[in-house]
């Protein structure tokens, strides 16, 4: 059963490359085109959609599992993986895994009977029962979280990134800085991002003070609440999530705190949400889609490798300025 992949190794090209000729699409020099005419012409490839569906559906499906579909995370990191499967002539299904991955084995399941390429696991780990269920062939790989094991994951240093943007907060001569963190059991994301606000904020020599969410909008009202009444003269607030953080943008407002005038607000992601709060959300940004659109060619090349890091960013929009002075 001929796919895609071995026209392009048959033609020395990529499977893009394959894509793109078989599509009619721009972007290759004639002797490219007449390598791979000719491969897909030896190999009795059939580039044409339906066809295609037929005869070799299980070798053209990836699947994604995510914790919530409508979450602004998982849907950036989705835009790439989309992207990237089409382009290479893959189709992709998505399922909800619930809280804790709690249906990611049923999913698996269905996947691996349809001898899916691969799976990508957005925010979730890969732990030895996915394994087991998925079964030795099928590659896996996590992703926007660390492993901490020899599983293949795409991530950034969350525990960098927290620290780097709470170096940034003091530099500003914020030391009156609240965490608004995610759940305590979330050992592999909330867990570094936390320990990096901590390390920033002890090298300083300012004091911590941390308060939980959910990493959701509508957790952090009563988190900021908790904060301010611990502190009431906190300059800034450094919410794990971008979902949080523009709550907290809001909230602050309605409590006739200017933002970033009275207090500062930075989240965490660069999710399409930081954009939709005004003033607009400083943030820690991922990159989601570019992980999305590396994750399927990892897939595609088996599956091989162990964690890699991707770079992390500081993007600066309105919701963040000096400290206030104090008379």
């Amino acid at each position: 059963m001929t796919t895609i992949r071995d026209v392009a190794r048959h033609a020395g090209v990529s499977p893009a490359t394959v894509s793109r000729v078989v599509n009619g699409m721009p972007g290759y020099s004639s002797a490219t085109r007449d390598r791979v005419t000719q491969a897909v012409a030896e190999l009795g490839y059939e580039p044409d959609t339906l066809a295609r569906g037929l005869k070799t559906m299980q070798s053209t499906m990836i699947g994604v599992l995510a914790p919530v579909v409508s979450d602004a995370l998982a849907s950036q990191v989705m835009s790439g993986v989309e992207r990237a499967a089409r382009e290479l002539g893959y189709s992709v299904m998505l399922g909800r895994t619930g809280p804790g991955s709690e249906f990611a084995p049923g999913y698996l399941h269905t996947l691996r009977t349809y001898r899916a390429a691969g799976v990508v696991l957005i925010s979730a780990a890969i732990t030895a029962d996915m394994r087991r269920v998925a079964g030795p062939k099928m590659p896996l790989i996590s992703v926007a979280i660390r492993d901490g094991k020899q599983f293949p994951s795409l991530a950034i240093d969350d525990e960098r990134a927290a620290y780097d943007a709470t170096r940034h907060l003091l530099g500003l001569g914020h030391e009156r800085i609240g965490l608004l963190a995610g759940d305590a059991t979330s050992l592999l994301v909330n867990a570094p991002r936390e320990r990096g606000y901590l390390r920033a904020m002890t090298e300083a020599g300012a004091t911590p003070l941390l308060e939980r969410g959910n990493s959701l909008y509508d957790s952090a009202p009563p988190a900021l609440g908790r904060l301010l009444e611990r502190d009431p003269a906190l300059t800034a607030v450094f919410a794990l999530s971008d979902e949080m953080g523009a709550a907290v943008v809001n909230e602050l407002q309605r409590l006739g705190r200017r933002v970033p005038d009275d207090v500062s607000v930075l989240g965490f992601d660069d999710t399409r949400t930081a954009q939709h709060v005004h003033p607009a959300l400083s943030t820690v940004a991922q990159p989601l889609e570019r992980m999305g659109e590396v994750a399927v060619h990892h897939l595609l090349d088996a599956g091989n490798g162990g964690a890699r890091i991707l770079p992390h960013r500081l993007i600066e929009r309105g919701s963040t300025g000096p400290a206030r002075r104090t008379p």
